[in-house]
């Protein structure tokens, strides 16, 4: 059984590696180069506000707890997308005839994909966390002075924001199990995190709605800082996230073993 899941690992490896595979083209622009040219810019513009001579503009002084926003927005979620696209691409055509001849239980390749990516964005995160926190304060010190990596938010940070990135993958690999098509589950993730979470605090009771949003929840588990009240403190909160990637990762494993019983496969197969 753990031989089968460190087959399925390093095949997925190997199935993104190259030149052209989706972490390259995809995941690296958009969840590790995107994420660092914001904080930049972002840091570049205040520090040059910072040092105006005026009393017409001014800017306050970051903290640790918001140094890394955009590494938990972008690089998490892109890490998400790409795991649900490998799982959902996986299931289809030629692609899916070869898993299924490959893993003779439906689970191990799902498993796979989220140990695989999990690990990826995971190690991806820590590495980018350590780096912005230890260069803003240095190359920006009129506004980023105050960031510190060693603090107790950014050592929570470099534990908190890696496992919410681990998560986050499984769940996009249950979501994708659940829908069964790329375009599909990459617009009902995006939807979920960028739509839903924000718009559901229209609703009435919205706010106490909106306390109980996985990743609302999850960002805030971090250390993050966000204007919501969950009914938890910080590691109940990543707990209670983690708690429902793991509850989607196995809807999307029941999924896809449904796909598999005889004659659902071959009739669910595209023309």
């Amino acid at each position: 059984m753990i031989a089968a899941v460190r087959r399925g690992v390093a095949a997925e490896a190997v199935r993104t590696g190259g030149l052209r595979s989706v972490l390259l083209l995809g995941a690296v622009p958009a969840g590790v180069l995107l994420p660092l040219l914001i904080t930049a810019v972002i840091a570049y513009v205040a520090e040059r506000i910072a040092g105006l001579d005026s009393s017409r503009i001014s800017v306050s002084a970051a903290t640790t707890s918001n140094s890394v926003y955009w590494i938990i927005t972008f690089t998490v979620v892109v890490g998400a997308l790409v795991a649900a696209y490998a799982q959902a691409t996986s299931m289809r055509g030629a692609a899916g005839d070869v898993d299924r001849y490959l893993y003779r239980r439906s689970w191990t390749s799902p498993l796979a994909r989220w140990l695989f990516y999990g690990l990826v964005t995971a190690a991806a995160c820590a590495v980018l966390v350590a780096a912005v926190m230890a260069v803003l304060p240095a190359v920006f010190p009129l506004v980023y002075s105050d960031v510190d990596l060693f603090s107790a938010t950014g050592l929570r940070f470099l534990i908190t924001v890696p496992i919410y990135a681990f998560f986050a993958c499984g769940l996009g690999v249950g979501l994708a199990g659940l829908i069964g098509h790329p375009a599909g589950a990459l617009a009902a993730l995006l939807a979920w995190v960028f739509v839903m979470e924000e718009a559901v605090i229209f609703a009435p009771n919205g706010t106490r709605i909106q306390a109980f949003m996985p990743f609302l929840n999850g960002v805030w588990g971090t250390g993050q800082d966000l204007v919501i009240s969950p009914p938890w403190g910080v590691n109940g909160a990543l707990a209670w996230f983690a708690g429902i990637c793991a509850a989607v990762f196995g809807l999307g494993l029941a999924a896809v073993a449904a796909r598999r019983r005889p004659g659902r496969a071959a009739a669910e197969q595209p023309a």
